[in-house]
């Protein structure tokens, strides 16, 4: 088993968490001390991470939002490079419909460069609050990110200029300058959160990133991208499935469940309930997903948003090893990409959490999914 760490950059104020309850977020709630303090704070766990053992440590982009205010998180992750040296950088990632998919080349191959070839890159759709922001037509949104992500690969991989004229995208002249550093390319995910990306993903030889699904769904999901793989001739391995989840340990029981009941705040489930449908507030009575589908498609409704308002994995760090075990075994996945950062959680306890998940956790998981012999010679 592989783990990432998801650097959210979370506004860390808990008392504006217990307070907002509705998307957009006005700018006027943002002071700048904290906005900084979050940032430093983001990229010292990051760091801790490293040194903790984790192998990558991701980004992800929103809009309007406090919750995971990174509206270009290509500029996280650049500073990501200057404060780690071993692990992989997760650009996961951008949301390709509502940008200009040159510049997200562009800004990959910057990324790449700086990282010395650590890269590794999601290419997203978004969520219907996402498009709103950028005033995209949603019913355009898979069309733009199936042609944006063809139009991004090979921006990374052609030595020669060339010229683009899609139905979306038009270019008379791509040259991309720096180039890559990993040869072809970095490695390149597409969404598994629905059946639809699943097998687009895997006819062109994609890795796959599923989030907040429960085990038996994405046990689905996973097995349907291995059946894809499989019928072109490919094979895969559980490190090739990446699963977005929000984790929080404590010493003791009683203290993780006091953690898991504020990890979001109140404010949080409102935001979440602000994400549903087509951007519009539902009851805040919030369930996990009981149908495969995106919040895109609509087919999330009434389910919990990027797992706001359900803390999957909470407890001691000894039953957060049965929980996480029981869940590989379910779902097949490879590599977790972990958030640690809840907004009704001080900064205290998301660092010892993370600690706790580091020094107790991680090390006892590594063996699942590989063979005896594998996580020996690993290790």
């Amino acid at each position: 088993m592989k783990f990432s760490f998801l650097c959210s950059q979370i506004y860390g104020d808990t008392e504006h968490y217990r307070t907002q309850k509705s998307w957009p977020v006005p700018p006027a709630r943002y002071r700048p001390a904290i906005g900084e303090r979050s940032t430093d704070f983001a990229l010292d766990q990051a760091a801790l991470a490293e040194e903790l053992g984790f192998d990558m440590v991701s980004v992800s982009e929103h809009h309007y939002w406090p919750s995971l205010p990174s509206p270009n998180p290509a500029v996280l992750a650049a500073a990501l490079t200057q404060r780690t040296s071993r692990v992989r950088i997760g650009w996961m990632g951008p949301l390709v419909s509502i940008a200009n998919p040159v510049r997200i080349a562009e800004e990959a191959a910057m990324l790449d460069q700086l990282s010395h070839g650590r890269l590794e890159l999601l290419l997203l759709r978004g969520t219907p609050n996402e498009f709103v922001s950028y005033n995209v037509n949603p019913a355009e949104t898979r069309g733009r990110t199936q042609e944006a992500t063809e139009l991004i690969v090979k921006a990374l991989t052609e030595p020669q200029p060339f010229g683009w004229q899609g139905r979306y995208y038009q270019y008379p002249t791509i040259s991309l300058w720096p180039g890559v550093s990993q040869q072809p390319r970095p490695p390149i995910y597409g969404s598994g959160n629905s059946p639809e990306s699943v097998r687009y993903a895997a006819a062109r030889g994609y890795k796959i990133g599923i989030s907040f699904y429960p085990a038996q769904l994405t046990a689905k999901l996973v097995q349907s991208y291995q059946d894809a793989c499989a019928e072109a001739g490919r094979t895969t391995t559980a490190a090739d499935v990446l699963y977005r989840a929000h984790v929080t340990v404590a010493e003791i029981e009683r203290d993780a469940k006091a953690l898991a009941s504020r990890y979001y705040g109140e404010g949080g489930l409102g935001q979440a309930a602000a994400l549903m449908g087509r951007g519009a507030t539902v009851a805040s009575e919030l369930r996990p997903p009981t149908e495969l589908g995106t919040d895109a498609d609509g087919k999330k409704a009434g389910a919990a948003g990027f797992a706001l308002g359900k803390l999957d994995f909470a407890g001691t760090p000894e039953s957060v090893v049965e929980q996480l075990t029981e869940f590989a075994s379910i779902s097949g996945v490879g590599l977790l990409d972990l958030g640690f950062s809840g907004g009704g959680l001080t900064e205290a306890e998301r660092d010892r959490s993370l600690r706790l998940f580091g020094e107790e956790v991680l090390p006892k998981l590594r063996h699942l999914g590989a063979p005896d012999e594998e996580y020996a010679d690993a290790h």
